[in-house]
């Protein structure tokens, strides 16, 4: 089976591009299977942890006009986007493929479109909330733009995927209700240290962009109600972002120097987390949090918001960690506290993170995938000779 993975630019790897090297690596490695990973540009940041999947660099360059004007720069995105229908077309008319699938945002509105006389089963993967973009734009104007782009996308061009793939049930049965071309599957977990917390650190821990939707500021604040109860305890920030200075000023203005770390960027940040012992997680909408995955993965307790998309899906209430009512800082404060408190609760918590995360291993997610696959292109052999 010819696959085909269609990535974004990879100039630095995000959590999806992770994942779809994880999953292209696992699927290569079945007999019979051929896998390709083909980046608008530059994906040199790919080639070291690729195994048996070939990459394709198309040389498209987007955004190269953006500080030129509104005009120059919708004039430009239209011309560059015909280049890369035009390259990615021809690359997959060279191959062959039985199935492509879009898993970064370029080639979304634009995939099902092309002519591939091998007829091929178009996928698109969902990694985000369905109103992420509408939810995390800032203005009116924004919001309205937002709005539309969404209609665009989900009310219009998605509907030419012979399937949308997205991560949780929740958002299955919620944003999705009653779609019939739905599937889900969740990510699989892309680091195993072997390592587990012992709970014991005073160390608490959440990595991410330090971007608004994940809410840093929000957590900052909780820990100074924390930090009065449990001053011996540390919050470790692992991430970098557009917002690093604004949370410095507030660590600043809060008086938690000691007690709220920045931690920077990490490539292991799962060895990060086989030292703390807590995982907290603010986020204002997650699709399917690989970081709580991972911190999951490790055995350490999860509390988390209940926030739009499926983390819940993830975290069992009172067993794994706690979901807590959206932005109820107040109530996140306790939960946090209850658990720096009870480490025997602490620890339970854990372990049932321990055994629950197995299910997300790529042993038992690539099958699912595979199993997709072999259904679509059944049914697409089948149309086609009727």
């Amino acid at each position: 089976m010819n696959i085909v993975y269609c990535i974004d630019v990879a100039y630095n790897l995000s959590g999806t591009d992770i994942v779809s090297i994880a999953k292209a690596n696992a699927l290569a490695a079945i007999p019979g299977n051929k896998v390709w990973i083909v980046s608008a540009g530059n994906p040199r940041s790919l080639l070291k942890r690729l195994k048996q999947v070939s990459v394709t660099d198309l040389n498209v360059r987007y955004y190269q006009h953006d500080d030129e004007g509104l005009i120059v720069s919708i004039i430009d995105l239209l011309k560059t986007k015909r280049i890369h229908k035009k390259r990615l077309e021809n690359f997959l008319e060279n191959i062959q493929p039985d199935v492509v699938i879009s898993s970064g945002v370029l080639t979304k509105t634009f995939l099902p479109q092309l002519k591939i006389s091998s007829n091929p089963v178009f996928i698109r993967e969902l990694h985000a909330d369905r109103h992420y973009n509408r939810d995390s734009a800032k203005g009116i104007i924004k919001k309205f733009i937002a709005l539309m782009g969404e209609l665009y996308d989900f009310h219009w061009k998605i509907h030419a995927y012979d399937k949308v793939v997205v991560l949780s049930e929740k958002e299955n049965s919620g944003s999705w209700k009653n779609w019939k071309k739905l599937a889900v599957i969740p990510n699989p977990i892309t680091h195993w240290t072997g390592a587990l917390s012992q709970c014991e650190e005073k160390v608490a821990i959440t990595a991410g962009r330090l971007a608004p939707m994940k809410n840093f500021t929000g957590l900052i604040n909780i820990w100074s109600k924390v930090a009065k109860r449990h001053p011996d305890w540390v919050l470790q920030i692992w991430g970098t972002g557009d917002m690093q200075q604004t949370l410095e000023t507030q660590i600043k203005q809060l008086g938690l120097e000691r007690h709220v770390c920045l931690m920077g960027y990490t490539n292991n940040i799962s060895e990060k987390m086989s030292q703390a012992s807590l995982m907290v997680l603010t986020s204002r909408s997650e699709s399917f949090s690989l970081v709580t995955l991972e911190a999951m993965s490790v055995g350490l307790p999860t509390i988390v918001y209940n926030c739009p998309g499926g983390i819940s899906s993830l975290v069992k209430d009172g067993e794994t960690g706690y979901l807590v009512p959206l932005d109820d800082e107040d109530c996140f404060a306790e939960r946090v506290c209850q658990l720096i408190e009870d480490s025997e609760l602490r620890k339970k918590m854990g372990a049932a993170c321990a055994k629950e995360s197995k299910k997300y291993c790529i042993e038992n997610i690539i099958p699912q995938w595979m199993s997709l696959f072999e259904e679509l292109l059944a049914k697409k052999r089948k149309h086609k000779s009727a």
